[in-house]
């Protein structure tokens, strides 16, 4: 009644990764052009720093505001808005963080 079905199935060694021990690196465009994007680089990420802050600073005082005031609806926007601002200035402050623990996962995964 029943008929039985058989698959045969072959697993393959992964191929061989042609770019084993090479590793990404700027330093073969030159001493001056690793400066210049260190310094630009930092620069951009202080800018966000600077533009995060801020932001968090004025959902803090539209917050405060609306509490001063009684306006219920804007309490709840300018607290929502103050906790992503938050949480976008911990993103950007622990960027370092973050990138290098996600090139060190996918390091270790051999990726």
């Amino acid at each position: 009644m029943f008929t039985t079905i058989s698959n045969e199935l072959i697993i393959r060694t992964a191929a061989d990764n042609p770019l084993d021990g090479v590793t990404p690196s700027i330093d073969v465009f030159g001493v001056q052009f690793k400066g210049a994007i260190q310094l630009i680089l930092g620069g951009i990420w202080a800018l966000a720093l600077i533009l995060v802050t801020a932001a968090f600073l004025w959902n803090l005082a539209k917050w405060g505001f609306a509490r001063q005031r009684g306006h219920s609806d804007d309490i709840s926007d300018g607290a929502e808005a103050a906790k992503r601002s938050g949480v976008a200035f911990g993103a950007v402050a622990g960027a370092s963080v973050i990138i290098g623990g996600i090139l060190a996962l996918t390091g270790a995964a051999g990726a």
